[in-house]
């Protein structure tokens, strides 16, 4: 059995789809000053900060604003949840087996999460309930902004998330081959105590992997200065971030430097995602540093869709791709009697993120509701062998 569990952001995101960006209301809540609170057009603003600037009840606020009291569509978010809701999916050893650690409010979106969550085919048995709103971000969304090329707008509610520590999580939650913490900077008391939950993961013999998303919390507070992580690396096995996170984090000018600055560090992998460029991705000791490239099959068939698609949850959907990846690796050296951990095949691990974050472009929203078990991975295959044919190509074989 490979027992895989995770904890880190988790949250519905509800679509307010029919905003108007140039309306006197979101002019007049638009930030004035970096940092003030204001609506920011294409950003992100916390929900207690927008009161605060706005001096007014959220909830009426928002109802303002998006000229709606009820949200157009509602999805599990997160870089915590989505990554394990698709590996959970399109697994394919019953041994191994997902459980996600989070905490949901007595509350509408928390009704609402639950609801999507058992659509999504994931237990919610390890979230714990609070008297705190749930975690959420709500979407503002302009579609004719920019001369009709559209922009979005976040206001993220912290709520029970910023009540939720190391004793909050289930009392066996250590007990596991692989632990992932995903997106903690979302979840502050988690992420303050990254260091001593690695640590101990590490000394459980557990595989330990680390995800990042933006800190809003540290740029705000630190003014440009690097954003706090960890302070030893060795405790992680594998870090997954994208080019600016990588940056903001070491304080490096490039890439390649903050890999460096990592690995230097003791981290024992790294995958730094960049878009719609190479990924690049090195593990200490081991071999030298590969990029790959984004599959061109993907964007062929997303540039022949006929129905706007949008690239929310891609990169989720690619930190899923790897964990179910190196999740059946782990499996299959444990049933070999091999050292776990020892011989993971990163370059196998991208692939399959790859094929993952390929299918996430070609939906609307990061989770991929299933009408039957097995069809994400069978919406996956084509992707998988075109880009296998592409990485051929490549090297010529």
């Amino acid at each position: 059995m490979i027992r895989v569990n995770a904890t880190g952001c988790s949250l519905v995101d509800n679509l307010y789809g029919h905003v108007d960006f140039s309306s006197d209301i979101y002019r007049k809540l638009t930030t004035r000053n970096p940092g003030d609170g204001g609506l920011a057009t294409g950003g992100l603003v916390f929900a207690e900060a927008f009161a605060d600037f706005a001096a007014g009840d959220y909830k009426q606020l928002l109802a303002e604003v998006a000229s709606a009291g009820e949200p157009d569509s509602s999805n599990i978010g997160g870089p915590g949840i989505v990554p394990v809701i698709h590996a959970h999916q399109v697994k394919q050893n019953p041994d191994i087996r997902y459980r996600f650690a989070g905490v949901l409010g007595r509350d509408e979106n928390g009704r609402r999460f639950t609801g999507l969550l058992r659509k999504a085919g994931f237990s919610s048995g390890d979230y714990s309930e609070s008297n705190l709103p749930t975690p959420s971000t709500d979407v503002l969304s302009d579609p004719n902004f920019n001369g009709g090329r559209g922009e979005r707008t976040f206001i993220n509610t912290i709520g029970a998330a910023g009540a939720y520590g190391p004793e909050s999580l289930p009392g066996d939650f250590f007990d596991a081959e692989f632990l992932l913490f995903g997106g903690t900077a979302l979840v502050p008391p988690i992420h303050d105590n990254l260091e001593m939950l690695c640590r101990r993961g590490r000394k459980a013999g557990a595989f330990v992997m680390v995800t990042t998303v933006f800190d809003f919390r540290n740029e705000a507070r630190l003014q440009g200065r690097p954003w706090p992580l960890v302070d030893d690396y060795s405790n992680i096995d594998l870090l997954v971030t994208d080019r600016e996170e990588a940056l903001k984090i070491s304080g490096e000018a490039t890439t390649e430097a903050a890999m460096n600055w990592f690995l230097g560090r003791g981290c024992l992998g790294v995958v730094v995602t960049q878009g719609a460029d190479d990924v690049l991705l090195e593990q200490a000791g081991r071999s030298e540093r590969s990029a790959m490239p984004t599959c061109r099959y993907a964007d062929e068939v997303v540039a022949s869709l006929t129905k706007k698609r949008d690239t929310t949850g891609c990169g989720d959907n690619f930190v899923g791709g790897m964990i179910d990846s190196l999740a059946h690796q782990l499996a299959h050296q444990m049933a070999d009697g091999s050292d776990a951990g020892g011989k993971l095949n990163l370059k196998e691990a991208v692939i399959s993120g790859i094929a993952a974050g390929s299918v996430a472009l070609t939906c609307l929203g990061g989770v991929y509701y299933e009408d039957k078990p097995g069809q994400k991975f069978n919406a996956m295959k084509p992707y998988f062998e075109a880009y296998r044919r592409e990485l051929g190509e490549q090297t010529g074989e």
